[in-house]
């Protein structure tokens, strides 16, 4: 794309569009991701599952860390396509719920867990992943690996829990999973935020604008 003549160029990572601009002069600019409110939104009672929701690719860091969390004993289910065989032995593998999950079923799944837990991989310098704002559109109470640009985007305590370590993700999991009434106004804050702030006609406006 970089040797396209495009107007403009749009990317999720800040630190990405900054090389850009710096190295190659090109029209590049930060646009998070967002949610489709018809697909993404609370339909179900929040939190009536004790235990934590993790979606997504099992790639080595993020199965090290699962077990790391399945040591202090934190209750956690997995959706996606698996772990991979090559990846060996591990007791993350016997915690697979369910295959790849979309529309309505990952809405139901996502709010009635205790939460739903983003972590995101080192790719992801400054900014966030798709799934944060899926989550969020859901209503769920969603405990995200901190990123420079997640102020930005939703309120952290009040919309959201982040965690910079291990040690605060262990304390953050545990609110979740022992603070009555925590998963159900995080994710109604998180679901209004995520529907006024991060749908997809708010992204196409944003791109008109820009190459308009």
């Amino acid at each position: 794309m970089v040797l396209a003549p495009y107007d403009a160029l749009f990317f999720k990572e800040p630190h990405l569009v900054e090389r850009l601009r710096a190295n190659l002069d090109l029209p590049a600019y930060y646009l998070p991701e967002a949610c489709n409110p018809h697909w993404h939104r609370p339909h179900v009672p929040a939190g009536t599952d004790p235990y934590l929701v993790v979606p997504g690719t099992m790639y080595p860091i993020r199965v090290r860390l699962l077990e790391r969390m399945i040591a202090k004993g934190i209750p956690l289910k997995l959706y996606g396509v698996g772990i991979p065989r090559w990846v060996g032995e591990t007791p993350a593998r016997a915690l697979q719920a369910g295959s790849y999950v979309t529309l309505d079923e990952k809405a139901r799944i996502f709010r009635s867990a205790a939460g739903v837990l983003n972590t995101m991989h080192p790719a992801e310098i400054a900014g966030v992943n798709g799934r944060l704002f899926q989550a969020a559109g859901c209503g769920a109470a969603v405990l995200s690996e901190f990123r420079p640009m997640l102020p930005e985007v939703f309120d952290i305590g009040d919309e959201i829990l982040a965690f910079n370590d291990f040690d605060e993700l262990v304390h953050q999991a545990t609110r979740l999973l022992n603070e009555t009434g925590l998963t159900g106004r995080l994710g109604d804050a998180a679901a209004r935020r995520a529907h006024r702030d991060h749908t997809y006609e708010k992204l196409l406006t944003t791109i008109l604008e820009r190459i308009s």
